[in-house]
């Protein structure tokens, strides 16, 4: 059962472990526990971001590597490209991959896509260097993300937006998406082109397969 806390002995003496140092790192850059949450993942790069939102704008905290080695050499030790949410309830403290994330794909809301999510897996970032089911990462690597998550989560973000590309993008993947037909996330540029120049994540939703940013 998934707990949407950080709950029990164990989590509770990481919490305890990891909260000194993470508060006094966001400190010395006028951040605090509790700011809203970004997520950038890069699958190529094997990087994964975290941004957290000043008074204006979100600015980077840190980057973390996927686990070079995983447990699983048959599995790729990434997500799917396209755009997630994670909620309180995609939070796990007591899996066995030690702190695990699920990843909540964005869909069109029809009842054909919400029939074809149901039929797979969710992705998910886990620790262990577990790769089963998608991002693996070490243990003192998911233990500030997963902290900074539930924090942002409980002082009332309503849910983190997870965005994950195959790389940093450019003007080629943009003519990449116009040129071609089978790209696997179409519109996943105009996604990460709205969050470059502002840094405030877009509000995106899904229309016809393809990723589409709000007009604010």
């Amino acid at each position: 059962n998934r707990i949407s806390a950080l709950a029990g002995f164990g989590v509770e003496n990481i919490r305890n472990r990891v909260l000194p140092e993470l508060e006094s790192q966001l400190s010395t850059v006028d951040l605090a526990i509790g700011a809203p949450v970004f997520i950038r993942v890069f699958n190529a790069e094997r990087e994964l971001e975290v941004w957290l939102r000043d008074d204006r704008r979100y600015r980077l905290f840190k980057r973390v590597n996927f686990c070079q080695t995983t447990n699983d050499t048959t599995q790729p030790g990434f997500a799917a490209l396209g755009v997630y949410n994670v909620t309180r309830d995609d939070l796990a403290p007591n899996s066995p991959r030690h702190l695990e994330i699920t990843l909540m794909p964005l869909t069109s809301g029809t009842p054909e896509d919400l029939g074809e999510q149901g039929k797979i897996t969710r992705p998910a970032i886990s620790g262990n260097c577990d790769a089963t089911r998608g991002i693996a990462l070490e243990n003192s690597d998911i233990e500030p993300v997963y902290i900074l998550i539930d924090t942002a989560l409980r002082a009332g973000q309503n849910q983190v937006p997870v965005h994950v590309f195959e790389q940093h993008q450019t003007m080629d993947d943009a003519l990449a998406e116009d040129a071609f037909e089978s790209v696997p996330a179409p519109g996943l540029y105009d996604v990460y082109m709205a969050f470059e120049r502002p840094r405030i994540p877009p509000d995106v939703h899904k229309a016809d397969g393809r990723y589409r940013v709000d007009a604010n």
